[in-house]
Protein backbone atom coordinates (compact mmCIF):
# COMPACT_ATOMS: atom_id res chain seq x y z
CA UNK A 1 0.00 0.00 0.00
CA UNK A 2 1.43 3.48 -1.03
CA UNK A 3 1.95 6.14 1.65
CA UNK A 4 -0.19 9.04 2.21
CA UNK A 5 0.49 11.43 -0.30
CA UNK A 6 2.79 9.00 -2.31
CA UNK A 7 0.49 9.64 -5.54
CA UNK A 8 -0.18 13.46 -4.94
CA UNK A 9 2.20 14.64 -7.29
CA UNK A 10 0.67 12.61 -10.48
CA UNK A 11 -3.04 13.59 -8.93
CA UNK A 12 -2.39 17.59 -9.46
CA UNK A 13 -3.02 17.43 -12.91
CA UNK A 14 -6.85 17.96 -11.54
CA UNK A 15 -6.36 21.32 -10.06
CA UNK A 16 -6.27 23.66 -13.18
CA UNK A 17 -7.77 21.88 -16.31
CA UNK A 18 -6.53 24.13 -18.39
CA UNK A 19 -5.90 27.60 -19.31
CA UNK A 20 -7.99 29.98 -22.03
CA UNK A 21 -5.11 32.01 -23.82
CA UNK A 22 -5.03 35.07 -25.90
CA UNK A 23 -1.20 34.78 -27.73
CA UNK A 24 0.47 37.00 -30.39
CA UNK A 25 1.98 35.19 -33.20
CA UNK A 26 5.15 36.30 -34.83
CA UNK A 27 3.02 37.97 -37.73
CA UNK A 28 1.45 39.67 -35.25
CA UNK A 29 -1.89 37.65 -35.57
CA UNK A 30 -3.57 37.45 -32.01
CA UNK A 31 -4.84 34.49 -32.05
CA UNK A 32 -7.86 32.92 -28.64
CA UNK A 33 -8.60 29.48 -27.72
CA UNK A 34 -8.79 26.80 -24.64
CA UNK A 35 -5.55 24.64 -24.17
CA UNK A 36 -4.96 21.57 -21.55
CA UNK A 37 -2.17 22.29 -18.63
CA UNK A 38 -1.14 21.90 -15.34
CA UNK A 39 0.05 25.57 -14.70
CA UNK A 40 0.52 28.62 -16.07
CA UNK A 41 4.09 28.53 -16.94
CA UNK A 42 3.13 24.85 -18.82
CA UNK A 43 0.89 26.13 -20.61
CA UNK A 44 3.18 29.49 -21.59
CA UNK A 45 5.72 26.90 -22.37
CA UNK A 46 3.07 24.85 -24.70
CA UNK A 47 2.42 28.46 -26.95
CA UNK A 48 6.23 29.31 -26.74
CA UNK A 49 6.87 25.89 -28.33
CA UNK A 50 4.46 26.79 -31.07
CA UNK A 51 5.75 30.22 -31.43
CA UNK A 52 3.10 32.19 -29.75
CA UNK A 53 3.87 34.66 -27.22
CA UNK A 54 1.66 34.71 -24.60
CA UNK A 55 -0.93 38.27 -24.01
CA UNK A 56 -2.98 36.70 -21.49
CA UNK A 57 -3.69 33.09 -19.34
CA UNK A 58 -6.54 32.69 -17.41
CA UNK A 59 -7.72 29.70 -15.66
CA UNK A 60 -10.85 27.95 -17.58
CA UNK A 61 -12.79 24.86 -17.88
CA UNK A 62 -12.92 22.59 -20.62
CA UNK A 63 -15.82 23.21 -21.84
CA UNK A 64 -14.80 27.46 -21.70
CA UNK A 65 -16.53 28.73 -18.95
CA UNK A 66 -13.87 30.79 -17.32
CA UNK A 67 -13.14 30.21 -13.35
CA UNK A 68 -13.21 32.87 -10.85
CA UNK A 69 -10.60 32.64 -7.96
CA UNK A 70 -12.32 31.94 -4.99
CA UNK A 71 -12.34 34.23 -2.23
CA UNK A 72 -9.72 32.73 0.36
CA UNK A 73 -11.65 34.54 3.43
CA UNK A 74 -14.85 32.84 1.96
CA UNK A 75 -12.95 29.58 1.32
CA UNK A 76 -12.18 29.37 4.81
CA UNK A 77 -15.73 29.58 5.60
CA UNK A 78 -16.67 26.76 3.51
CA UNK A 79 -13.60 24.74 4.62
CA UNK A 80 -14.60 25.51 8.11
CA UNK A 81 -18.40 24.33 7.97
CA UNK A 82 -17.24 21.37 6.16
CA UNK A 83 -14.55 20.24 8.75
CA UNK A 84 -16.98 20.77 11.04
CA UNK A 85 -19.84 18.72 9.77
CA UNK A 86 -17.57 15.84 8.67
CA UNK A 87 -16.12 15.68 12.18
CA UNK A 88 -19.77 15.37 13.78
CA UNK A 89 -20.37 12.36 11.67
CA UNK A 90 -21.95 13.65 8.61
CA UNK A 91 -21.07 11.91 4.98
CA UNK A 92 -19.39 13.85 2.61
CA UNK A 93 -22.50 14.92 0.35
CA UNK A 94 -24.88 15.60 3.11
CA UNK A 95 -22.66 17.85 4.54
CA UNK A 96 -22.46 19.54 1.00
CA UNK A 97 -25.92 19.92 0.72
CA UNK A 98 -26.66 20.80 4.21
CA UNK A 99 -24.74 23.13 3.11
CA UNK A 100 -25.81 24.70 0.17
CA UNK A 101 -28.29 27.25 1.88
CA UNK A 102 -25.27 28.55 4.62
CA UNK A 103 -22.66 29.48 1.88
CA UNK A 104 -21.77 32.99 0.16
CA UNK A 105 -23.47 33.87 -2.55
CA UNK A 106 -20.37 32.98 -5.20
CA UNK A 107 -20.63 28.96 -3.68
CA UNK A 108 -24.18 28.46 -3.67
CA UNK A 109 -24.33 28.23 -7.55
CA UNK A 110 -20.86 26.52 -7.54
CA UNK A 111 -21.99 23.64 -4.21
CA UNK A 112 -24.79 21.73 -6.20
CA UNK A 113 -22.66 20.61 -8.61
CA UNK A 114 -19.96 19.75 -6.14
CA UNK A 115 -22.49 17.76 -4.36
CA UNK A 116 -23.60 15.74 -7.25
CA UNK A 117 -19.95 14.99 -7.93
CA UNK A 118 -19.17 13.73 -4.74
CA UNK A 119 -22.77 11.51 -4.76
CA UNK A 120 -21.40 10.02 -8.36
CA UNK A 121 -18.05 8.63 -6.50
CA UNK A 122 -15.79 11.45 -6.82
CA UNK A 123 -13.61 12.37 -4.13
CA UNK A 124 -14.08 15.59 -2.38
CA UNK A 125 -11.09 16.74 -3.28
CA UNK A 126 -11.38 16.06 -6.93
CA UNK A 127 -15.07 17.80 -6.78
CA UNK A 128 -13.87 21.10 -5.64
CA UNK A 129 -11.13 21.12 -7.78
CA UNK A 130 -14.20 21.09 -10.56
CA UNK A 131 -16.08 23.19 -9.41
CA UNK A 132 -16.59 26.69 -11.42
CA UNK A 133 -14.49 28.48 -8.66
CA UNK A 134 -10.43 27.69 -8.86
CA UNK A 135 -9.38 26.70 -5.30
CA UNK A 136 -5.64 26.99 -4.85
CA UNK A 137 -3.70 24.00 -5.56
CA UNK A 138 -2.51 23.66 -2.64
CA UNK A 139 -5.92 23.03 -0.31
CA UNK A 140 -6.70 20.47 -3.08
CA UNK A 141 -3.39 19.03 -2.08
CA UNK A 142 -4.08 18.96 1.94
CA UNK A 143 -7.65 17.40 0.87
CA UNK A 144 -5.62 14.21 -1.02
CA UNK A 145 -3.83 13.77 1.51
CA UNK A 146 -6.48 13.46 3.90
CA UNK A 147 -8.58 11.41 2.23
CA UNK A 148 -5.60 9.04 1.69
CA UNK A 149 -5.11 8.88 5.61
CA UNK A 150 -8.40 8.80 6.60
CA UNK A 151 -8.13 12.65 8.10
CA UNK A 152 -10.43 14.20 5.97
CA UNK A 153 -12.32 16.47 8.56
CA UNK A 154 -8.65 17.37 9.99
CA UNK A 155 -7.28 18.08 6.69
CA UNK A 156 -10.22 20.46 5.97
CA UNK A 157 -9.77 22.21 9.30
CA UNK A 158 -5.81 22.97 7.83
CA UNK A 159 -6.79 24.11 4.86
CA UNK A 160 -9.65 26.65 6.61
CA UNK A 161 -6.79 27.46 8.92
CA UNK A 162 -4.27 28.53 5.82
CA UNK A 163 -7.15 30.79 3.99
CA UNK A 164 -8.12 32.69 7.02
CA UNK A 165 -4.16 33.45 7.84
CA UNK A 166 -4.05 34.60 4.15
CA UNK A 167 -7.32 36.42 4.31
CA UNK A 168 -6.20 38.08 7.52
CA UNK A 169 -2.46 39.08 6.18
CA UNK A 170 -4.30 40.41 3.11
CA UNK A 171 -6.95 42.37 4.96
CA UNK A 172 -4.70 43.88 7.37
CA UNK A 173 -1.98 45.26 4.56
CA UNK A 174 -5.02 46.81 2.52
CA UNK A 175 -6.21 48.70 6.01
CA UNK A 176 -2.76 49.96 6.58
CA UNK A 177 -2.50 51.26 2.73
CA UNK A 178 -5.73 52.50 2.40
CA UNK A 179 -5.22 55.92 4.27
CA UNK A 180 -1.81 56.77 1.86
CA UNK A 181 -4.19 55.15 -1.23
CA UNK A 182 -6.90 57.92 -0.31
CA UNK A 183 -4.18 60.57 0.22
CA UNK A 184 -2.58 60.00 -2.96
CA UNK A 185 -5.18 59.82 -5.01
CA UNK A 186 -6.96 63.02 -3.52
CA UNK A 187 -3.72 64.93 -3.65
CA UNK A 188 -3.14 63.82 -7.25
CA UNK A 189 -6.81 65.50 -7.91
CA UNK A 190 -6.25 68.60 -6.19
CA UNK A 191 -2.84 69.09 -7.76
CA UNK A 192 -4.45 68.01 -11.29
CA UNK A 193 -7.09 70.68 -10.54
CA UNK A 194 -4.93 73.50 -10.07
CA UNK A 195 -2.84 72.60 -12.91
CA UNK A 196 -5.40 72.08 -15.67
CA UNK A 197 -7.98 74.75 -14.66
CA UNK A 198 -7.02 77.28 -12.03
CA UNK A 199 -3.84 78.37 -13.64
CA UNK A 200 -4.98 78.80 -17.07
CA UNK A 201 -7.58 80.76 -15.71
CA UNK A 202 -5.63 83.01 -13.55
CA UNK A 203 -3.03 83.29 -16.34
CA UNK A 204 -5.90 84.74 -19.06
CA UNK A 205 -6.94 86.75 -16.21
CA UNK A 206 -3.32 88.58 -15.94
CA UNK A 207 -2.87 88.46 -19.52
CA UNK A 208 -5.73 90.54 -20.09
CA UNK A 209 -5.02 93.36 -17.39
CA UNK A 210 -1.21 93.32 -19.07
CA UNK A 211 0.49 93.03 -16.09
CA UNK A 212 3.84 91.75 -15.24
CA UNK A 213 4.41 89.03 -13.41
CA UNK A 214 6.40 88.33 -10.44
CA UNK A 215 9.05 85.79 -10.86
CA UNK A 216 7.30 83.47 -8.53
CA UNK A 217 4.59 83.40 -10.26
CA UNK A 218 5.77 83.35 -13.91
CA UNK A 219 7.85 80.05 -12.98
CA UNK A 220 4.75 78.67 -11.66
CA UNK A 221 2.68 79.26 -14.75
CA UNK A 222 5.31 77.85 -16.59
CA UNK A 223 5.28 74.28 -15.12
CA UNK A 224 1.83 74.03 -15.10
CA UNK A 225 2.45 74.60 -19.00
CA UNK A 226 4.74 72.28 -19.32
CA UNK A 227 3.18 70.09 -17.16
CA UNK A 228 -0.12 70.20 -19.37
CA UNK A 229 1.82 69.79 -22.40
CA UNK A 230 3.59 66.86 -21.24
CA UNK A 231 0.59 64.71 -19.82
CA UNK A 232 -0.73 63.14 -22.75
CA UNK A 233 2.42 61.94 -23.99
CA UNK A 234 3.23 60.68 -20.41
CA UNK A 235 0.31 58.63 -19.92
CA UNK A 236 1.27 57.01 -23.33
CA UNK A 237 4.52 56.56 -22.15
CA UNK A 238 3.66 55.03 -19.08
CA UNK A 239 0.69 52.86 -21.10
CA UNK A 240 3.10 51.36 -22.90
CA UNK A 241 5.25 50.89 -20.33
CA UNK A 242 2.61 48.75 -18.74
CA UNK A 243 1.62 47.13 -21.75
CA UNK A 244 5.53 46.27 -22.11
CA UNK A 245 5.45 44.82 -18.47
CA UNK A 246 2.34 42.65 -19.27
CA UNK A 247 3.82 40.90 -21.96
CA UNK A 248 7.50 40.52 -20.02
CA UNK A 249 5.54 38.99 -17.26
CA UNK A 250 3.62 36.71 -18.86
CA UNK A 251 6.23 34.65 -19.95
CA UNK A 252 8.06 31.97 -16.98
CA UNK A 253 11.25 33.49 -17.20
CA UNK A 254 10.05 37.14 -17.41
CA UNK A 255 7.95 36.72 -14.61
CA UNK A 256 10.84 34.93 -12.05
CA UNK A 257 13.40 37.72 -13.21
CA UNK A 258 10.61 40.25 -12.03
CA UNK A 259 9.63 38.66 -8.87
CA UNK A 260 13.72 38.53 -8.23
CA UNK A 261 13.46 41.98 -8.52
CA UNK A 262 10.86 42.54 -6.18
CA UNK A 263 12.85 40.57 -3.57
CA UNK A 264 15.76 42.69 -4.26
CA UNK A 265 13.97 46.23 -3.31
CA UNK A 266 15.07 47.43 0.09
CA UNK A 267 11.90 47.64 1.57
CA UNK A 268 9.54 45.82 -0.85
CA UNK A 269 11.79 42.46 -0.69
CA UNK A 270 12.05 41.78 2.58
CA UNK A 271 8.22 42.30 3.20
CA UNK A 272 7.77 39.92 0.03
CA UNK A 273 9.86 37.58 1.72
CA UNK A 274 8.44 37.54 4.63
CA UNK A 275 4.83 36.96 3.16
CA UNK A 276 5.80 34.61 1.11
CA UNK A 277 7.78 32.56 3.63
CA UNK A 278 4.74 32.72 6.24
CA UNK A 279 2.05 31.18 3.59
CA UNK A 280 4.85 28.43 3.13
CA UNK A 281 4.98 27.50 6.12
CA UNK A 282 1.69 27.04 6.89
CA UNK A 283 1.00 25.25 3.61
CA UNK A 284 4.05 22.86 4.48
CA UNK A 285 2.77 22.28 8.09
CA UNK A 286 -0.54 21.07 7.39
CA UNK A 287 0.57 19.35 4.09
CA UNK A 288 3.11 17.35 6.53
CA UNK A 289 0.19 17.20 9.17
CA UNK A 290 -1.88 15.47 7.10
CA UNK A 291 0.70 12.59 6.20
CA UNK A 292 2.23 14.10 2.68
CA UNK A 293 6.08 13.23 2.41
CA UNK A 294 8.16 16.38 2.84
CA UNK A 295 9.13 16.06 -1.06
CA UNK A 296 5.60 16.34 -2.61
CA UNK A 297 5.05 18.32 0.65
CA UNK A 298 7.44 21.44 -0.89
CA UNK A 299 6.31 20.78 -4.25
CA UNK A 300 2.62 21.70 -3.27
CA UNK A 301 3.93 24.38 -0.71
CA UNK A 302 5.73 26.04 -3.26
CA UNK A 303 2.52 27.25 -5.27
CA UNK A 304 1.46 28.93 -1.75
CA UNK A 305 4.79 31.61 -2.60
CA UNK A 306 3.22 33.31 -5.46
CA UNK A 307 6.10 34.21 -5.96
CA UNK A 308 8.26 32.83 -9.14
CA UNK A 309 11.60 33.30 -7.76
CA UNK A 310 11.02 31.69 -4.62
CA UNK A 311 9.16 28.51 -6.14
CA UNK A 312 11.81 28.32 -8.37
CA UNK A 313 14.14 28.13 -5.13
CA UNK A 314 11.69 25.46 -3.47
CA UNK A 315 11.86 23.21 -6.39
CA UNK A 316 15.55 23.24 -5.68
CA UNK A 317 15.15 22.56 -1.95
CA UNK A 318 13.10 19.90 -2.86
CA UNK A 319 15.76 18.29 -4.83
CA UNK A 320 18.33 19.04 -2.29
CA UNK A 321 15.95 17.12 -0.33
CA UNK A 322 15.00 14.10 -2.48
CA UNK A 323 18.79 13.71 -2.82
CA UNK A 324 19.33 13.56 1.43
CA UNK A 325 19.82 16.72 2.81
CA UNK A 326 18.23 17.98 5.63
CA UNK A 327 15.39 20.99 4.93
CA UNK A 328 16.97 23.26 6.75
CA UNK A 329 20.35 23.18 5.21
CA UNK A 330 18.85 22.67 1.70
CA UNK A 331 17.30 26.10 2.84
CA UNK A 332 20.12 27.95 3.91
CA UNK A 333 21.60 27.19 0.47
CA UNK A 334 19.13 28.03 -1.56
CA UNK A 335 17.87 31.12 0.26
CA UNK A 336 14.12 30.05 0.16
CA UNK A 337 13.01 31.06 4.02
CA UNK A 338 13.78 33.98 6.47
CA UNK A 339 16.61 33.28 8.24
CA UNK A 340 14.38 32.94 11.64
CA UNK A 341 12.01 30.71 9.75
CA UNK A 342 14.68 28.15 8.96
CA UNK A 343 16.28 28.47 12.36
CA UNK A 344 13.20 27.56 13.25
CA UNK A 345 12.80 24.54 11.16
CA UNK A 346 16.48 23.39 11.94
CA UNK A 347 15.34 23.39 15.61
CA UNK A 348 12.40 21.37 15.10
CA UNK A 349 14.85 18.69 13.38
CA UNK A 350 16.33 18.35 15.94
CA UNK A 351 13.64 17.56 18.53
CA UNK A 352 10.88 16.09 15.79
CA UNK A 353 8.65 18.44 15.81
CA UNK A 354 9.00 20.23 11.98
CA UNK A 355 5.23 20.49 11.40
CA UNK A 356 4.46 23.16 15.07
CA UNK A 357 7.17 24.89 14.63
CA UNK A 358 7.08 25.87 10.37
CA UNK A 359 3.15 27.32 12.25
CA UNK A 360 5.41 29.14 14.83
CA UNK A 361 7.58 30.43 11.90
CA UNK A 362 4.44 31.49 9.89
CA UNK A 363 3.08 33.52 12.72
CA UNK A 364 6.46 34.94 13.27
CA UNK A 365 6.22 36.05 9.91
CA UNK A 366 3.00 37.18 9.16
CA UNK A 367 3.18 39.48 12.12
CA UNK A 368 6.11 40.84 10.73
CA UNK A 369 4.92 41.48 7.13
CA UNK A 370 2.06 43.39 8.94
CA UNK A 371 4.62 45.53 11.02
CA UNK A 372 6.99 46.29 8.31
CA UNK A 373 3.84 46.96 6.25
CA UNK A 374 2.83 49.33 8.69
CA UNK A 375 5.78 50.75 9.31
CA UNK A 376 6.14 51.44 5.74
CA UNK A 377 3.01 53.12 5.40
CA UNK A 378 3.66 55.23 8.49
CA UNK A 379 6.75 56.62 6.46
CA UNK A 380 5.23 57.24 3.22
CA UNK A 381 2.25 58.92 4.72
CA UNK A 382 4.33 62.23 6.02
CA UNK A 383 5.83 62.28 2.66
CA UNK A 384 2.89 62.85 0.64
CA UNK A 385 1.27 65.37 3.32
CA UNK A 386 4.45 67.51 3.10
CA UNK A 387 4.71 66.77 -0.85
CA UNK A 388 1.11 67.70 -1.48
CA UNK A 389 0.95 70.27 1.17
CA UNK A 390 4.32 71.82 -0.45
CA UNK A 391 2.89 72.32 -3.89
CA UNK A 392 -0.30 73.78 -2.94
CA UNK A 393 1.55 76.18 -0.51
CA UNK A 394 3.66 77.46 -3.52
CA UNK A 395 1.32 77.58 -6.26
CA UNK A 396 -0.96 79.97 -3.56
CA UNK A 397 1.86 82.02 -2.25
CA UNK A 398 2.64 82.43 -6.36
CA UNK A 399 -0.90 83.41 -6.57
CA UNK A 400 -1.29 85.66 -3.94
CA UNK A 401 2.23 87.60 -4.92
CA UNK A 402 0.53 88.12 -8.23
CA UNK A 403 -2.26 89.37 -6.58
CA UNK A 404 -0.71 92.22 -4.84
CA UNK A 405 1.26 93.07 -7.26
CA UNK A 406 -1.87 94.04 -9.55
CA UNK A 407 -1.80 97.89 -10.37
CA UNK A 408 -5.19 99.46 -11.71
Amino acid sequence: MSPPGAGLSNDSRMMHEGFAFSAAAADGRLEQGWMAATSREAAAEQLARKGLLAVRLTAARGDGAQRHAADHAELALVLRMLSDLLGAGLPAARALAAMEGLAPDRWRAALPGVTQSVREGQSLARALADAPLAIPPMVTGILQAGERGGGLAAALGHAAEICEDHAATRAAIRSALAYPTVLGISGSAAVGLLVAVVLPKFAAILGELGQSLPPATRFVLDVATVTRTAAIPGALVVLLAIVIWRVVTSRPDGLRQWHALLLRLPVVGPIRHASATARVCVALSALLESGVPIAPALAHAGAAADDRELSARLASVRQDVEHGERLSGALQKRKAFTDVARQLIQAGESAGTVPSLLRHAARIERDRTVRHTRAAVALVEPVLILTFGAIVAIVAGALLQALYSVRP
